[in-house]
């Protein structure tokens, strides 16, 4: 079960964050350096948030929601389903010029 929770968990939130951060610095033509480390954060961070993700389905639903619909930017779902990944959000939002 916890498998099928990493595979969810990794298809619909940490791959499609971890693309859109991308995509971001991309387009603004700025290196990729701190939306690595953001990813490298995530990817860490995925045994943390399936475990979450399994004690409480319901809240990991609504932030795919809230990712899915544009509610919320892929570094606040980041942030929020991964606390520990705010530091490497904080510095690309830096290096692209944007505040917290």
């Amino acid at each position: 079960m916890e498998s099928l929770i990493a595979a969810l968990v990794s298809l619909l939130i940490l791959n499609p964050i971890q693309s859109a951060i991308t995509s971001q610095r991309s387009a603004l033509g700025k290196p990729r350096d701190s939306a690595e480390k953001v990813a490298a954060c995530a990817r860490a961070a995925t045994p943390a948030i399936v475990t979450r993700v399994g004690d409480n389905p319901g809240w990991a639903i609504g932030q795919v929601v809230r990712f899915w619909t544009g509610a919320a930017s892929p570094d606040v779902v980041l942030v929020e389903i991964a606390p520990q990944c705010a530091g490497a959000v904080e510095t690309a939002k830096r290096a692209i010029g944007r505040s917290a």
